[in-house]
């Protein structure tokens, strides 16, 4: 290869990676400014939910934490689901501080590993509870290029794969939990910026490196927790359960996920997160509201954001999309189809 064609290709890597960035940071400017001039919905909850349990990923910190704690302060029995037990220990006791009476525990889950996520399942059902509300929210962002111990690329395993998997782990306890009038919920924490994804480009691929974007890594898995929603959402109708599946964006939140920014806009990023975007208590208003609202109570297959309905990308709703994306989810996961639960 000449000199001149080695350096056509990396300025076109480089105009790509610039472009990736940009069309991140554009959609995330949108959606804040959409969040700054329109209401922001405060939903109002029933007082007490006894004998329900709920599951968080990510329940130790940021969005999680103020989830997993509204929860237990509404009586409802709540799991964190998390790789650091100290972090959760500490969670606890921060949410007992308030309420010496809530019911919260701890339960180990690294999302980087699919024995774990089995693990984790095993761990739970063997409590013999049931299982009302399962919260997928944990997750990374714009972390540089790295596999899970499965191969997998992280943002794909840890954003996706990994909670699809939980999910698929405890349908059938779901579905045994849900009841006509109080329906079992699966909520999936997604975000705006799945509009700049390409559904071709879910798995990021370990063979072109100088290609690989965190930012369309990002997006990208954040499209297929759309688009697995959807699919989950109409099985579930197909089978006539009481159970629901909805995703939502949260918003643009002010939490530790932006240390991996790049250094170069991180400054503007620090200034704006702390005037402009919401705190991890207004974000998880939008959870709560799908978890627990009687206004949503039989509602399934819907992305919303600031607790009403919205579009999500064309090809999240593409038929063909989503049977491409489950197809590949079930050859990863070892498993024939989603509709044959474990």
């Amino acid at each position: 290869m000449s000199k001149a064609e080695s350096l056509r290709i990396s300025l076109q890597i480089l105009v790509l990676h610039i472009w990736s960035c940009l069309k991140l940071y554009l959609i995330g400017i949108y959606a804040l400014l959409k969040e700054l001039t329109e209401k922001t919905v405060v939903p109002v909850f029933e007082d007490a939910h006894d004998g329900q349990v709920a599951i968080v990923t990510g329940g130790a910190s940021g969005i999680g934490y103020q989830v997993a704690r509204k929860l237990a302060l509404k009586n409802l029995h709540v799991f964190i689901a998390g790789r650091n037990k100290q972090e959760g220990d500490d969670a606890i006791a921060k949410i007992k501080a308030e309420l010496s009476t809530v019911r919260v525990q701890f339960l180990h889950l690294d999302l980087a590993s699919l024995t774990s996520v089995r693990s984790f399942a095993e761990n739970f059902l063997h409590t013999g509870l049931p299982l009302h509300i399962l919260i997928n929210n944990a997750g990374v962002m714009l972390v540089p290029y790295s596999e899970t111990e499965d191969g997998l690329e992280t943002h794909f395993q840890v954003n996706y794969l990994s909670h699809l998997y939980l999910t698929w782990l405890l349908l059938n306890k779901m579905k045994a939990s849900g009841v006509p009038d109080r329906c079992a919920h699966i909520i999936n924490v997604s975000s705006v910026v799945h509009w700049v994804a390409d559904a071709p480009d879910i798995q990021p691929s370990h063979t072109s490196l100088s290609k690989y974007s965190p930012h369309s890594a990002y997006a990208s898995s954040k499209l297929a927790v759309i688009m697995s929603t959807y699919i989950l959402s109409q099985l579930l109708k197909g089978d006539n359960s009481n159970v629901t599946a909805n995703c939502l964006h949260p918003g643009v939140v002010n939490t530790n996920l932006y240390e991996n920014i790049h250094w170069s806009v991180r400054w503007v990023m620090e200034i704006m997160r702390h005037l402009f975007f919401k705190d991890a208590i207004q974000a998880a208003n939008s959870v709560v509201y799908l978890a627990l609202s009687p206004l949503v109570e039989s509602h399934t297959g819907g992305y919303y954001d600031n607790c009403k309905v919205s579009q999500s990308k064309h090809c999240t709703y593409s038929k063909t999309c989503q049977f491409n994306l489950e197809k590949m989810s079930c050859e990863l996961l070892g498993i024939q189809s989603l509709h044959q639960t474990s």
